[in-house]
């Protein structure tokens, strides 16, 4: 049983806050703007609760950075109710953007990273 297990884990990586080997599966959120042919990447956490924490910090900064932008009513609609946008998004395949703004896309994806090692050991 273990080799189809092994074959799946290499073909598609391993589900998110999953380990094999030296890599963690993950969600990878960041934004892909008009015109740019790579996207952007902000943060690739490893569980949910990471991943609620960066879009926030990311959302909130954003708002007060620029609080006279077009888009800080949509960005601050997404803040209000945050985890079940997240919830929504992450059950629904993410095969759309998270938020779309003019110009810009913020995604939210599954994907892989190396671990981190500190002091010899994975830590997480």
């Amino acid at each position: 049983m273990w080799p189809f297990d092994l074959l799946r884990k290499l073909s598609r990586g391993p589900d998110v806050g999953e380990t094999f080997r030296h890599f963690i599966g993950c969600y990878l959120f960041g934004f892909e703007a008009e015109g740019e042919q790579q996207p952007t990447y902000i943060a690739l956490p490893s569980n949910l609760e990471w991943l609620e924490r960066e879009v926030r910090q990311y959302l909130q900064e954003f708002v007060d950075e620029h609080p006279h932008a077009g888009e800080v009513p949509a960005i601050q609609a997404t803040l209000a109710d945050l985890p079940q946008r997240l919830a929504a998004h992450v059950a629904g395949g993410m095969g759309q953007p998270f938020l779309a703004l003019p110009g810009v896309n913020l995604f939210i994806r599954k994907g892989m990273r190396e671990r981190r090692k500190e002091n010899g050991k994975y830590a997480e």
